[in-house]
């Protein structure tokens, strides 16, 4: 149990798990609550077979640091894009200790872009937490980063990831669905998430409650957004919250300091009017 002063009183808050998360103004009890509980946990993060994280995400550096900054649970969900990346998964559950209980077994897997019939692109078995994600355009072998628009209109592409969500959700039925609407923030029809766009985000939560899917509230999204984008996308998880979809944190670390580190989080719960009850923290299969 970590011990951090009040930034305004001075006065001693028990049971923060993480001191730079205290925010700068007067913390609430509310928020108290939440930094102690909801915050001890991360369900979202690589390691270095991933071959873009920090060379110092070692297994054991991670669990490590997950000791370090007083986390009482992690998954490691090291990236799955093609069948043959099941091998990462297997080189992270071998160096798991087996007495770790408190260390989930994860996958962050991709949905099959190209045959969009709701399957990820490889068989989940032995695996505690499974994170289904979205990083190809629907239909393409195009990644969330390169140049679509030669490929297919984005009225079109819109319409098929809409389509493949509740596919995925249904045919897959994984532990959550990662960092969700990433994808489309990249098309510039998608300005905000206003209306017509949560119209669509709610068929997606009813099939999320229907198969007992939840969604991720993932701490590097906002990295992908655009401003407007960023300033509205706490009314997808007020939004679930109303339609009783649970929400599961992941910090989706890539280097040692980024684990269990929640800031822009923090700013969606408090926005979106999140409370304990609307949280789930995973647990093994």
């Amino acid at each position: 149990m970590a011990r951090c002063p009040d930034p305004v009183s001075g006065a001693i808050i028990q049971e923060l798990v993480y001191c730079s998360r205290v925010p700068e103004n007067l913390l609430t009890m509310k928020a108290v609550i939440l930094l102690s509980d909801v915050f001890a946990y991360d369900s979202h993060l690589h390691t270095i077979y991933s071959g873009h994280s920090h060379p110092d995400m070692t297994v054991d550096a991670i669990i490590g640091q997950m000791q370090e900054v007083g986390l009482k649970q992690i998954a490691i969900t090291e990236h799955v894009f093609v069948r043959s990346d099941l091998g990462r998964v297997g080189i992270v559950a071998s160096q798991i200790p087996h007495d770790a209980e408190n260390v989930l077994l994860g996958a962050e897997m991709d949905a099959d872009a190209i045959a969009l019939d709701g399957t990820l692109v490889a068989p989940t078995d032995g695996i505690d937490w499974v994170v289904a994600s979205f990083h190809k355009f629907p239909g393409t072998s195009i990644w969330w980063n390169q140049d679509y628009r030669e490929a297919k209109d984005e009225k079109t592409i819109y319409r098929e990831w809409l389509d493949w969500a509740h596919e995925v959700i249904a045919v897959s039925k994984p532990d959550a669905i990662g960092h969700p609407g990433t994808l489309i923030c990249h098309l510039s029809t998608v300005e905000e998430f206003d209306k017509p766009i949560l119209r669509d985000f709610a068929g997606i939560l009813e099939s999320c409650r229907e198969h007992g899917v939840a969604f991720e509230l993932n701490e590097l999204t906002h990295k992908k957004m655009r401003p407007l984008q960023k300033e509205t996308y706490y009314r997808v998880f007020k939004l679930a919250k109303e339609k009783g979809v649970k929400i599961v944190l992941g910090s989706d670390s890539h280097s040692l300091p980024q684990i269990g580190r929640y800031l822009w989080i923090r700013e969606v719960i408090d926005q979106a009017g999140l409370e304990r009850s609307d949280f789930i923290i995973p647990t093994k299969r």
